[in-house]
């Protein structure tokens, strides 16, 4: 197997994991903590945190739901004081999306529900196996970084082609 296949499939593999287990401690937050919103919801707090502010139209491709499920969702967010809405000062047409002080704190409530949970689950861990795990992800993420920002200029490279093909 050439070695551009075998990143892709473990990639693929990664990223299934890392979905089920945060689907899987999410969803139990939300059935056991009547502060927790749905998943859904969850995954946008934390992304709007990570970004600053955003638009909507960002936000349901992170999210991977429609324009309209995704406005749903934020006039949920909006009526629980999570979020809130302004017109986008460089230009007036659009709207960004950020974190009321309630909505950052739900981020690190959340986040520090999940950091109990990682740490009872790594427990029985080695401080250099956690170390040499540490070192993995950093290593994953500089990958990844390198990886979106070859995909971002191939896609344009393809876009203007399509373009040209199409003048």
């Amino acid at each position: 197997m050439d070695k551009t296949k075998q990143m892709v499939e473990l990639h693929l593999e990664i990223e299934y994991l890392k979905r089920k287990m945060e689907s899987n401690m999410i969803g139990h937050f939300v059935e056991k903590d009547d502060i927790c919103l749905n998943k859904t919801s969850n995954r946008a707090i934390h992304f709007i945190k990570r970004e600053g502010e955003v638009m909507p139209s960002n936000l349901a491709k992170y999210l991977e739901i429609k324009k309209s499920s995704a406005t749903s969702l934020i006039d949920s967010l909006e009526a629980e004081g999570l979020v809130y809405r302004k017109d986008d000062p460089s230009d007036r047409r659009k709207t960004l999306l950020g974190l009321t002080e309630k909505g950052l704190e739900r981020s690190e409530y959340m986040l520090g529900k999940m950091c109990s949970v990682a740490s009872e689950c790594m427990s029985d861990l080695s401080d250099e196996d956690i170390d040499e795990a540490i070192d993995a992800q950093k290593v994953l993420i500089k990958f990844h970084k390198r990886m979106y920002s070859h995909a971002l200029l191939l896609l344009e490279k393809m876009a203007q082609e399509k373009r040209s093909d199409n003048s």
